[in-house]
């Protein structure tokens, strides 16, 4: 199971998948081995895990689980995590979400009955981007971190399909051409790195969005400019979040997309404020920050309006008038 799932780019990323969520006392399925169980460390483990009551409920109604309720769901959850690394293997989870357990069973030709596609599901390759690995921290934290790389994970594969449904990619058998993609997320990191540098130390929250004729795509995180030992700034944010923010601005800029930036936050010499920019062929175009928000998903307003009580909304800074020597 584990080699068939894994992908040949990174063969040291494959892992046994373990259906926890579907059925009680889940199964961790050794890798074939030419070794004695006793001579080799336990196998890596994939492990599914349902990160919120509603997604339980909507798989209990389904029949996907035979747990009554997501308390004792998550009791067992903690006793396996528990058990796994107790033992001196290696965990890492998936968020198991009903609705993506529909879409893959479709794609695949799957039975959504079957808990070996529930397993199949949670090694999916394709979701490789959302594996997490288990470092020990309380059920809360490591669900919500399961949570976040599913979100993530989605607004990735929504850009990889917008880039392969171009023009451009149907040229070359379904690859967008390297060059100008490298050139438009260079582009897209340039202009990023601006806005951080032009912000200043303190403690923000950033949204980036492209408007699709299907809806927004957005990505958002949380990062904290703060000194540095040599009198500039050090960014902090979590590197999977960067890598996202990122992609977007480069789909972005490779598509010609517009879009809209906001960064709100506390900053150490202006306050509390809010900066916005368009996204268009031209690149960042300073614009009132409350404009941009009326562009924004329900979900993306809500998760930045904390920082927006009492809030200078301003159009962003110029950033050919920032440097990055």
């Amino acid at each position: 199971m584990a080699a068939r799932h894994a992908r040949t780019r990174r063969p040291s990323t494959a892992r046994t998948a373990a259906p926890a969520p579907c059925r009680r006392g889940a199964r961790a399925v050794a890798r074939p081995g030419t070794r004695s169980r006793a001579a080799r460390p336990p196998a890596p483990t994939l492990l599914g895990v349902v990160t919120c009551r509603e997604d339980f409920e909507a798989l209990r109604r389904d029949g996907g689980t035979e747990y009554t309720g997501y308390t004792e769901y998550l009791a067992d959850i903690e006793e396996l995590l528990g058990r796994l690394t107790g033992s001196g293997g290696v965990v890492r989870g998936r968020a198991f979400h009903p609705g993506d357990l529909v879409d893959f069973c479709h794609r695949e030709g799957l039975s959504l009955a079957d808990p070996e596609s529930h397993t199949a599901y949670t090694a999916d390759p394709e979701a490789e981007d959302e594996w997490v690995l288990y470092e020990g921290e309380p059920l809360a934290e490591f669900t919500a971190r399961l949570a976040r790389a599913r979100e993530r994970g989605l607004v990735h594969r929504r850009l990889a399909r917008m880039l392969a449904e171009t023009a451009e990619a149907a040229a070359t058998g379904g690859e967008f051409p390297e060059e100008p993609l490298r050139a438009a997320y260079t582009e897209g990191a340039d202009a990023l790195r601006r806005v951080l540098v032009g912000a200043g130390q303190g403690r923000f929250r950033l949204v980036c969005s492209l408007r699709s004729p299907e809806g927004p795509v957005e990505a958002w995180a949380d990062l904290l400019l703060e000194a540095g030992d040599d009198g500039g700034s050090v960014l902090r944010i979590e590197e999977a979040d960067l890598d996202l923010l990122c992609s977007l601005l480069c789909t972005g800029f490779a598509l010609g997309m517009p879009g809209g930036v906001v960064l709100s936050g506390m900053c150490r010499t202006r306050g509390s404020v809010a900066w916005g920019w368009e996204l268009d062929d031209g690149g960042f175009v300073p614009r009132n920050a409350a404009d941009v928000l009326l562009d924004l998903s329900v979900p993306a307003v809500s998760w930045i309006a904390v920082c927006l009580p009492g809030t200078e909304s301003v159009p962003g800074f110029a950033l050919g008038e920032i440097s990055l020597g």
